[in-house]
């Protein structure tokens, strides 16, 4: 994110500063974040170990429709990657995983 986002109904882990470069500890300490699109929620965490990573995964509390909805489109998943970015990181890329959730590329350098 370039500065934090308030949206309502999310709840966005601590900002950097701007133009903040991560470290490999400073990344897997990222606070997992509920990412709203328009028929899904999203679970962003960081992915220990795996370079500068966020696992997408739909969330599912019993409010959402998700069977309705149907699987989530590359747009809604790239929509909630790049929402989920932390200061000082560009979304690079998205890789869709088995689970209908995603694994999303960041540059943070």
């Amino acid at each position: 994110m370039k500065a934090c986002l308030l949206v309502p109904a999310l709840l966005l882990g601590a900002c950097a500063s701007s133009g903040a470069s991560w470290s490999a500890s400073t990344w897997d300490g990222l606070v997992p974040q509920t990412i709203a699109t328009q028929n899904y929620a999203f679970m962003a965490a960081p992915m220990a170990g795996q370079g500068f990573k966020l696992k997408l995964s739909i969330k599912t509390d019993g409010s959402f429709g998700v069977a309705s909805a149907g699987p989530p489109t590359d747009e809604q998943l790239t929509e909630a990657a790049i929402v989920a970015a932390p200061d000082g990181c560009t979304f690079v890329s998205l890789e869709r995983t088995p689970d209908g959730g995603a694994e999303a590329h960041y540059d943070c350098g």
